[in-house]
Order: C-alpha cells, then sequence, then structure tokens
C-alpha cells in the first residue's frame, strides 16, 4: 500500500514540475503555478500522510529550481510550497485575529526571503530595476501577495469533497 501511496507522491510531483515549467509562458503565472502545486499538496496529505507531502515538497522544490525556467515562481515556491504540512501549527491559534495575524506575518517573511533569494540569484540590480521608480509598487506587491496567500489559505481549509445526500 505504501509504494501506491508513493507512486502517487511521484505522479503529482511530476505533474507540478510541468505546471512550474509554464510559468515562463503568461507573466502572471509566476504565482498562479506556484499555487497550483501548492494546492497538489492537499491530495498527496490526505492520502499518503506528511511524510510523503514532504517529500513531494521537496522534490517539486527541487525539481522546480533546477528545471523551472522561472527562477521567480521556483523560489514563490521553495519559500511557500510546505505551507499545507505547517498550516495545522496555525490553526491551533484559536483567536481569529491572532491567527490572521500569525500568518500574515508568515506570508510577509515567505515573500521577503523569496525576494532576496530572488536577489542573489538574479542580482540586486536586475530585481530593482523592476521597482525602480515606483515605490509604490513594492508595497502593492506586498499587500497582493498576502491577500493571495490569504485565499490559498482559505481555499486550503475547505472541505472540497462533495457530500453524499
Amino acid at each position: 500500500m505504501h509504494m501506491a501511496w508513493m507512486a502517487l507522491g511521484g505522479m503529482l510531483t511530476a505533474v507540478s514540475i510541468v505546471i512550474m515549467c509554464m510559468g515562463s509562458i503568461i507573466p502572471v503565472n509566476t504565482y498562479v503555478c506556484p499555487v497550483l502545486c501548492i494546492f497538489l499538496t492537499r491530495p498527496v496529505l490526505e492520502k499518503c500522510g506528511r511524510r510523503i507531502g514532504w517529500c513531494y515538497y521537496l522534490a517539486t522544490a527541487i525539481l522546480s529550481l533546477m528545471l523551472a525556467p522561472d527562477r521567480e515562481a521556483a523560489l514563490v515556491y521553495l519559500c511557500l510550497g510546505y505551507y499545507p504540512m505547517i498550516r495545522r501549527w496555525f490553526q491551533r491559534i484559536r483567536q481569529d485575529f491572532l491567527n490572521m495575524a500569525a500568518k500574515l506575518v508568515f506570508f510577509t517573511f515567505a515573500g521577503a526571503v523569496s525576494y532576496g533569494l530572488l536577489m542573489l540569484v538574479m542580482g540586486v540590480d536586475a530585481v530593482m530595476a523592476e521597482f525602480e521608480g515606483t515605490g509604490w509598487l513594492l508595497i502593492v506587491t506586498v499587500i497582493l501577495w498576502d491577500v493571495l496567500f490569504v485565499l490559498v489559505d482559505r481555499l486550503l481549509g475547505k472541505n472540497l469533497r462533495k457530500r453524499k445526500k
């Protein structure tokens, strides 16, 4: 039975790599592709457990960094792809305000780490050239980043199975 679950994890990793490689086709896919791969973590976690979920994440992150043409998307996945595995830790915070504040701090920090790594990979000048002259664009990017991952968190929390009547 464990071999079947490992095969599922391997197949979903392959699907994730194909999705990540499509990230350079349309510029907005820089964020869409990692999010789709994060959603693919859910069936791995439900069917295979956390250990294979972590293996799925690591395999997808490493292969994305090696194969995906969009380095920014690969780094976004590297910094946030493990969120479904640690999401339960955030769920232990019972107060809604503190729960959301902790998640926003995590998402913002992960985004900062992602762009910090991007500056190391692509060079500070290339990344800063995107935001040059438009300081407000950086603030808008951070806000949209947080909104996107709050929506991702909400969708990960939904029970997507059809209920029997």
